[in-house]
């Protein structure tokens, strides 16, 4: 246990920096934000905001760690939304994963299956029933994985909501500070360095996304992450064909509040490449005919980027710095950075306020990646 409440400097203002300052603050911590452009300005603006780990974040550790946030997902809103009345229309639509194959079907009863032996409520459902249930899939989808429990967001107004619960807990936001590096020695940071100064913090956090690889030189250790570029689209149909997110193998449809329905993902190596391309866009409408033939005819509203911060093994780096007594990272959320934002936030703010590490984030230590002595 530490003598005192440390002040603590957060470095990213995306939905996971702003979350773990909203969790600091509320035990009592003093919170500063350092974010290089705006609240939510990269991936947390870009993603789809589908809440759904029984479709989308199945693999080893990580479907627990999933599964815990996404328990938590109830109460953190309420909390939220007692602190602003920003509606980050959070939403319980249900989750259809669907087989167009029948390869893919039979891998796909394999995992309801499984699922239902661990006490999970999740319904597989024939051809015949997964056209009852939404009849303007494609006829020839193969059967289907039904999950009550799925929600959706819009992780844009989310971030901002959040970042306002924080600011109203006393969470001081530095926007347009980029930071430049770390002050300390010896394993011990003292501030972070911006281009109008340093800022001083007992306790740094470092939550900048795809972009913590730079991070890991001012540490001097490497961060392995990259960014996954995710090109996404939203079209319009009246009415919506669809009430509910439809998971294929590929790719996804998400009806929202507003009456688009997104169509997303490509998972692009490009580097830093933030261009929409014929090539991406073309992939993206193929998925068509596949899940939902009749939106071959729905108004094209707009197309947009992402980058997801992504490490080798897919899995989030959460943890203490190795060979750094206060620096804390938090990153490689890749494409369930909206469903891990209240755990991870959550835990993070363990570690630093208690010392305490759950066992639920022993798999994802930053110190994986460390060489072998």
């Amino acid at each position: 246990m530490i003598d005192r409440i440390p002040d603590v400097l957060v470095v990213g203002g995306g939905l996971i920096g702003c979350s773990i300052a909203y969790a600091l603050a509320c035990e009592g911590a003093k919170v500063t934000v350092v974010e290089r452009a705006g609240i939510g300005a990269e991936a947390s603006s870009a993603a789809a905001g589908i809440l759904a780990p029984r479709a989308h974040a199945t693999e080893g550790a990580l479907f627990p760690f999933a599964m815990a946030s996404h328990a938590r997902y109830p109460a953190w809103i309420a909390a939220i939304r007692e602190e602003t009345p920003l509606d980050v229309e959070y939403i319980r639509s249900g989750v259809l994963h669907v087989a167009i194959t029948d390869a893919e079907g039979r891998l796909l009863r394999e995992r309801a299956d499984r699922l239902r032996a661990d006490g999970h409520d999740v319904t597989w459902l024939e051809p015949f029933d997964v056209l009852s249930h939404e009849p303007a899939l494609n006829a020839r989808i193969r059967g289907g994985m039904f999950d009550v429990d799925a929600y959706h967001v819009n992780p844009s107004r989310l971030t901002q909501a959040v970042a306002q619960a924080a600011a109203r807990h006393g969470v001081h936001f530095v926007l347009g500070g980029e930071v430049q590096g770390i002050g300390g020695s010896a394993g011990r940071a003292t501030a972070v360095r911006t281009a109008t100064g340093a800022i001083s913090g007992d306790h740094i956090v470092l939550a900048t996304g795809a972009w913590m690889a730079t991070a890991g030189d001012w540490l001097g250790m490497a961060i392995p992450i990259a960014p996954a570029r995710g090109q996404i689209l939203a079209l319009s149909a009246m009415p919506s064909p669809i009430q509910t997110i439809i998971w294929g193998e590929a790719a996804y449809l998400l009806p929202r509040f507003d009456g688009s329905i997104v169509l997303g993902a490509t998972v692009e190596h490009v580097g830093f490449d933030r261009r929409l391309t014929a090539s991406g866009i073309n992939w993206l409408l193929e998925q068509i005919p596949a899940l939902c033939p009749v939106l071959r005819n729905a108004t094209f509203l707009r197309a947009w980027t992402g980058f997801r911060p992504m490490a080798p093994d897919e899995l989030p780096i959460i943890g203490r710095a190795p060979g750094w007594d206060n620096v804390t990272i938090a990153t490689g959320h890749h494409r369930n950075g909206i469903t891990l934002a209240p755990i991870t936030a959550e835990l993070v703010a363990r570690l630093v306020l208690h010392e305490e590490s759950d066992q639920l984030i022993e798999p994802f230590r930053p110190a994986r990646f460390l060489p072998p002595t």
